[in-house]
């Protein structure tokens, strides 16, 4: 398969999925304190996906970061990124389901309906699990206008087509944006003000950034303490 050959059904199966994303327009999931919310990071060795989760609750402490590892034959395409990321993804959550972990929120590091297609990885998991979902990405895939202000909580749209799927955002002053969109459930202002409101003093909530420091130390062969790790996963 040359690096631009779509697999036979992926364009369908995309649509179709697409066509399930629900983002609603008022109400919606909106976090209480004590929620219990998953984020996600997964580095790549080769064809092992190390995929890591940090749970952690709305307004409280971190509870643990998981790091497990599956084997992937799917290969990376531009735009259909969610066909390879997905399953790691929702494997390692029915992980934590079966260990009694049951999120209320998950969120992805990627995004959601800011997707050329409406429709990345967020959104396929979201569809999946039924569950609100969210990416907090650290690039654009879609275009942008304007010039973000410096000032911390400050919003550009990011656009696709004449609607508005996601937003750049400055979670600290003068420091660089991150991009969240919505993937299931959710409504755009209410990932943005989760996106803001996950702490951290670096420019990467907290969350995703444990996670993505424990996927990379199992990329290396590493553990990192206070890490539990999962093993192999499969779906």
């Amino acid at each position: 398969m040359n690096e631009m050959e779509i697999p036979e059904g992926w364009e369908a199966e995309q649509l179709q999925m697409a066509s399930s994303v629900e983002i609603p327009t008022e109400g919606g999931y909106v976090p209480q304190e004590g929620d219990r919310m998953v984020a996600f990071d997964i580095q790549y060795e080769g064809d092992i996906a190390h995929v890591a989760a940090t749970s952690f609750l709305w307004g409280g402490e971190k509870e643990a970061v998981y790091t497990a590892g599956m084997e992937v034959d799917i290969p990376y395409i531009s735009g259909y990124f969610c066909f390879r990321e997905g399953p790691p993804l929702l494997a390692m959550l029915r992980h934590l389901e079966a260990e009694q972990v049951t999120p209320a929120c998950l969120i992805v590091d990627g995004h959601g309906l800011a997707h050329p297609r409406l429709f990345g990885a967020a959104c396929w998991l979201g569809v999946k699990t039924g569950l609100p979902t969210l990416g907090i990405a650290k690039d654009t895939l879609v275009r942008f206008e304007g010039e973000l202000a410096e000032e911390r909580g400050s919003t550009l749209d990011v656009v696709v087509g004449d609607e508005c799927v996601g937003h750049v955002l400055r979670r600290r002053d003068g420091i660089r944006p991150v991009y969240v969109s919505p993937g299931h459930l959710i409504r755009l202002d209410v990932a943005t003000d989760i996106a803001l409101q996950l702490p951290s003093k670096y420019r990467i909530p907290d969350p995703i950034r444990w996670a993505d420091q424990a996927a990379r130390a199992r990329a290396k062969g590493e553990h990192l303490a206070n890490t539990r790790e999962c093993g192999t996963l499969s779906l």
